[in-house]
């Protein structure tokens, strides 16, 4: 069986976790949140460890959650909040641990996908990269920390207007507002990250650390997440969602019921 998130060493003191369902654009199911918890609660803990690199196998970093997996967690809102809080759980130990974590995105980076991306430290992109947020598209909102992570990334206006439209943008307008920290072109990749472990192998684990928990964001905490969550879960199992997730596995476009409820008011 092809494992779904690839662990590996990269000069000796850096882990680079490999997101490995290229033919799903490697869409986050609930095996690859498990997986990449339990991979970073690990380094954490491994004194050997400088640094993480969170990567996406082919064409896509992550295309966001598995939706069809998603269809069969949206039984009851009780199983669907545990499928939410498990993400939580995965992108505060992101946060939290003391190492960096760094996404390095080659491809699409959306809608869940993107929400793991910015739970990272700093994302860096190739110049085939593209980001957005995609829920909109579905009926669909946020639920891994993406009302909270992405406008304290790159602003509330700017955040909203990506949310709101579901549209996309490139790496280098991803760096000019601020969601990326560095550009480079596509076939330059695997030699940057074989130079850029190298240079964080010889950093200070200690100073790495201090400089990351003294830069930690005082506008993402546990409480925002979980309202997110609770909030996510009541819109998510609700009539427009279903809709919305019904359109995407018949391939057409979503009649959300509350559009139809509207036009008749």
């Amino acid at each position: 069986m092809t494992e779904e998130v690839v662990i590996q060493r990269r000069h000796g003191r850096i882990v680079e976790l490999m997101l490995n369902r290229p033919e799903h654009r490697n869409a986050l199911s609930a095996a690859v949140i498990d997986v990449l918890g339990r991979a970073v609660r690990a380094a954490a803990g491994d004194n050997r460890v400088t640094a993480i690199l969170i990567t996406g196998n082919g064409r896509a970093f992550s295309a966001g959650a598995d939706l069809v997996e998603a269809q069969r967690q949206l039984v009851t809102p009780l199983v669907f909040r545990d499928v939410l809080e498990s993400w939580r759980r995965t992108f505060r130990d992101i946060e939290r641990c003391p190492k960096p974590v760094i996404a390095i995105v080659d491809g699409l980076a959306i809608a869940g996908g993107l929400e793991l991306a910015l739970a990272c430290d700093v994302i860096v992109a190739t110049d085939r990269a593209t980001f957005g947020d995609a829920h909109i598209k579905f009926g669909l909102v946020p639920g891994g920390g993406g009302t909270r992570r992405l406008p304290d990334a790159i602003g509330v206006r700017m955040a909203r207007w990506m949310m709101y439209t579901g549209g996309t943008v490139d790496a280098h307008t991803a760096m000019t507002i601020g969601l990326v920290q560095h550009v480079l072109p596509h076939a330059e990749l695997d030699q940057w990250i074989t130079d850029f472990a190298e240079k964080l192998s010889a950093c200070s684990a200690p100073a790495l650390a201090f400089m990351k928990t003294m830069t930690v964001s005082a506008s993402v905490t546990d409480e925002r997440l979980e309202h997110e969550v609770a909030s996510a879960v009541h819109l998510v199992t609700g009539p427009d969602a279903q809709e919305g997730l019904a359109a995407f596995q018949q391939k057409r476009a979503p009649a959300f019921p509350s559009v139809a409820a509207s036009a008749t008011d």
